[in-house]
């Protein structure tokens, strides 16, 4: 019974070892696009037809170092980081979109890729859409993970839906503690697993290890939102896949929404009257103006959906991937 037992225990350390393996950590490699401005870019390595991971406002490229690695077998796998953000320079200038999809262009030359498929999340979408515009001969396919809306009125949008102050969870001691407690944290949050490698590049720490704040300062992402143009995505030639995370009900929007007082639960429910119809009307409105597109809703996903539903969506896009073009 004995030695059955450890086989069976040999057997599952075999397979956690194996499955671990597959998390490849990315080189990071500094890219120089203009005096003074570098981007931060990872390299997972792989095989293929180049791809670009772009992360949401707010993150780095890093945020995908539990995703990028399925690609590896068929692709070559880069991600890259805005700048303002992580380890990108943060110059005064250059937030609006029509820079930060020139920045894109500039690694590309950089890496001398003539093509490639873009992979964005949220707020990505709108350098995706200006790219693919701009530089249509530089452009194989776009993925929007849930990225492919209108922002444009962004500030108005969030006045009609004012969050509530509880909205997020409230970070006690223990969880600002050091990196993996932070990790910890926003994992419970958004319900998946949150690099800690993310936690890392966008946050600083103290030498106790303890969170201190945040390695982009606030007006940087204030620019980039009040930069925002509507998406010309009559311009988009290349196929598309569009992923939408659609929530049902108040607490997929929520997480936390039992714990709100009766005041938080009304704001709550004023968010989601005005954030559901403008989700379904914005996935109408891809489906609507982009020729060559595919639309996926998961329901009750989070808006960190690759993270949250990330099987499903690895399927989707390798799907989407090796349909000829």
């Amino acid at each position: 019974m004995k030695f059955v037992c450890c086989v069976v225990f040999l057997l599952i350390s075999i397979s956690v070892m194996a499955q671990t393996e597959e998390i490849i950590a990315p080189k990071e490699i500094p890219i120089t696009i203009e005096p003074g401005v570098e981007l931060e870019l990872l390299d997972w390595g792989g095989e293929g037809v180049p791809i670009m991971f772009l992360a949401g406002l707010g993150n780095t490229a890093h945020v995908y170092e539990n995703f990028a690695h399925h690609f590896v077998e068929n692709h070559r796998v880069y991600g890259l980081t805005r700048r303002g953000y992580g380890a990108s320079s943060q110059p005064k200038y250059g937030y609006d979109i029509a820079t930060l999809a020139l920045d894109i262009k500039q690694v590309l030359d950089a890496l001398h890729i003539d093509k490639i498929t873009l992979i964005g999340h949220s707020i990505a979408g709108d350098e995706m859409t200006a790219f693919a515009g701009t530089y249509p001969d530089r452009i194989d396919r776009l993925i929007y993970l849930d990225a492919a809306y209108d922002r444009s009125d962004f500030v108005n949008l969030m006045r009609k839906a004012p969050y509530p102050p509880q909205a997020q969870p409230i970070m006690s001691a223990a969880d600002s503690a050091s990196s993996l407690t932070v990790s910890a944290y926003l994992s419970n949050m958004f319900g998946m697993k949150y690099p800690e490698s993310e936690v890392l590049a966008t946050r600083t720490f103290g030498k106790d290890g303890r969170l201190k704040g945040s390695v982009t300062p606030d007006h940087i992402g204030i620019k980039i939102i009040m930069g925002l143009e509507p998406p010309d995505y009559q311009s988009v030639k290349c196929p598309a896949l569009a992923v939408y995370a659609v929530f049902n009900h108040v607490y997929e929007l929520f997480p936390n929404y039992e714990s709100f007082d009766q005041h938080n639960k009304l704001m709550a429910h004023q968010a989601m009257e005005v954030l559901k119809p403008y989700v379904l009307q914005q996935i109408q409105h891809f489906k609507d103006m982009v020729d060559g597109e595919q639309v996926v809703q998961f329901d009750g996903a989070d808006h960190f959906v690759f993270l949250t539903h990330e099987r499903e969506v690895v399927a989707e896009l390798l799907e989407f991937l090796s349909t000829p073009n």
